[in-house]
């Protein structure tokens, strides 16, 4: 594993253990409160004026100017662009469900319809905050919710409320306990998933990066190596002109004879390089042999005390297209089962004249049964998440799954013949194969 791998699994690391990512805006909180304060007027105006219902004016109207003030503080003496950390974010929702309660508690309580918004803050809490806050922001609810049970006053009403059976308020008591405890585990689970699969593509995007700029670097080293051709073959002709015609001291003479043995030792390296990455084309090195790219992206992890072998099975040798996606996806397949085998790897690769097929299988203990439907998702890993370490957040095979399926294939987890890990990967021909 590279420093720059180690580097990023340690970021992907720290940012795994924030539960949000940079926090909630404090403008965002103050606009929905806006929009609460201004919807609890609204009602009450409806309520009390419209339909001359008895509101308890004199606690109803005080408890939504409570929320109003502090609106209005928040508003003008604090940095409403300001992100607020995990605490400060509980906060702010904790006072927005004592308020609600407060004010459910003066207009009826359970009985009161609007008492299906308690279930909006432990929902925000649960997409946005960590398990910690919204485990305390449940709590609270729970116990505001049985409160509201016990209200002694009475449902807004012109003239006597109607009376609700007591069995009915038990129903809503549990009707509402039971449905803010689903909807934040539901909504934490979904949140955390959304979280974990954004910053998952992230780190693909950041590989794939990486590795188009190694790419590039390639390519400008071939470019460099038959660009410096012709200099340096004019200055080794000249210099063994030289040589040819000194007639002076020996010491220049065993001058010449080291510019002449080093500049034809560049040429030889710069031959080696240009025959390598074929320079000097418009489309450098954009296909070869499938055995020689599939040695390449498991290059790195040969040498490791674990045997890699490969066997290439077709009519005709296969070109196929080399890309950056390519390389880095099969490079994070081989390092997964080469951190997982006893001695031995095996890539095979056949093709027909529809479909080419890569195989990669080992013959370590093979895959958990129990996650084995669930490899290629983010973070999905047996290993302990240590960053430097093969595999230590899950996200090599998911990389590697995304990059090649977004190339056209499809990609299968199962066990091979002697009961070790076995990928295979599959692409119909025309999405692989260069045929230029």
């Amino acid at each position: 594993m590279t420093a720059y791998e180690r580097d990023t699994d340690e970021l992907i690391l720290v940012d795994l253990e924030t539960p949000h990512g940079g926090g909630v805006r404090l403008g965002t909180l103050v606009l929905i409160r806006w929009m609460a304060v201004a919807g609890q007027l609204l009602a009450l105006l409806i309520v009390g004026w419209g339909l001359d219902f008895d509101l308890h004016v004199h606690l109803t109207i005080p408890i939504v100017l409570v929320s109003a003030l502090l609106n209005l503080w928040f508003s003008f003496r604090a940095d409403r662009n300001a992100r607020l950390d995990e605490k400060q974010s509980a906060a702010h929702l904790a006072f927005d469900l004592i308020h609600l309660s407060l004010l459910l508690f003066v207009t009826g309580g359970l009985a009161n319809p609007f008492a299906l918004l308690m279930l909006a803050p432990t929902s925000v809490s649960a997409s946005i905050l960590g398990q910690r806050s919204t485990k305390f922001l449940i709590a609270i609810s729970l116990v505001l919710v049985t409160a509201l049970a016990f209200t002694p006053f009475k449902l807004p009403w012109k003239g006597e409320p109607p009376e609700l059976p007591p069995v009915l308020l038990a129903g809503v008591w549990v009707a509402l306990c039971f449905t803010l405890v689903f909807l934040a585990l539901y909504m934490a689970r979904v949140g955390r998933e959304g979280r974990h699969r954004a910053r998952a593509l992230a780190a693909t995007q950041t590989a794939l990066e990486q590795e188009q700029r190694l790419a590039a670097l390639g390519t400008l080293a071939a470019a460099a190596a038959h660009e410096l051709g012709t200099p340096l073959g004019t200055i080794l002709l000249a210099a063994k002109e030289l040589l040819d015609t000194w007639d002076g001291d020996d010491a220049t003479r065993t001058d010449l004879e080291l510019i002449v043995a080093e500049t034809s030792r560049c040429r030889d390296i710069l031959s080696e390089l240009r025959e390598h990455r074929k320079a000097g084309s418009a489309s450098h090195f954009t296909a070869v042999d499938l055995e020689a790219l599939l040695r390449e992206a498991a290059g790195p992890h040969e040498g490791r005390g674990i045997q890699i072998t490969y066997a290439v099975v077709g009519e005709e040798q296969l070109k196929a297209k080399r890309s950056p996606e390519f390389i880095h996806a099969f490079r994070n397949i081989v390092e997964n089962a080469v951190g997982y085998a006893r001695k031995k790897v095996q890539v095979s690769a056949g093709w027909d004249d529809d479909t080419v097929s890569i195989a990669v299988v080992d013959d370590g203990p093979g895959f958990d049964p129990q996650i084995i439907k669930r490899l290629g998702e983010p973070y999905v890993t047996t290993r302990q998440p240590t960053p430097g370490r093969d595999g230590g957040l899950g996200l090599g095979l998911f990389i590697a799954k995304t990059l090649l399926e977004r190339s056209g294939a499809t990609v299968e987890f199962g066990t091979g013949p002697d009961g070790g890990a076995e990928i295979l990967v599959e692409w119909p021909r025309e999405r692989l194969e260069n045929k230029d």
